[in-house]
């Protein structure tokens, strides 16, 4: 797994993913919105996890309202790029605070495993409004 990207930056951080993209395969690929904020979406900070194959791209924490209406509309963009590149599996996990904080901290494998465990299928319109 290869975290990407600078915390609270999202146009930077969109800007250090979209040069990771090019040449995987959308249509195959799982992109999970990760977060702490439960019921606030107006609040919501956001790392995106994307499996594509072999290929496990984590961001740092940059994307999402939490960050202002750049992250919102970072977060918006980037949505919007996948579902054009054709991407059809997204899925949102809301992990508890002390969890999600920690989530540098595990061993990459542990983190991947604790992510996805959460994750449920989302509706890519909430992040692309």
């Amino acid at each position: 797994m290869e975290i990407i990207g600078f915390k609270g930056m999202p146009e930077k951080t969109l800007e250090a993913l979209e040069s990771r993209l090019k040449k995987l395969h959308f249509p195959s690929m799982t992109v999970v919105m990760v977060t702490d904020s439960q019921g606030d979406r107006q609040k919501a900070r956001y790392r995106v996890l994307l499996v594509a194959g072999k290929h496990v791209f984590f961001t740092e924490e940059a994307f999402g309202p939490g960050f202002g209406e750049e992250g919102a509309e970072a977060l918006a963009r980037l949505v919007r790029r996948l579902r054009d590149a054709g991407v059809r599996r997204f899925k949102e996990a809301t992990l508890p605070p002390d969890v999600y904080e920690a989530l540098d901290e595990m061993p990459p494998d542990k983190a991947l495993q604790r992510v996805l465990a959460s994750a449920a299928l989302a509706d890519p319109r909430l992040y692309a409004a």
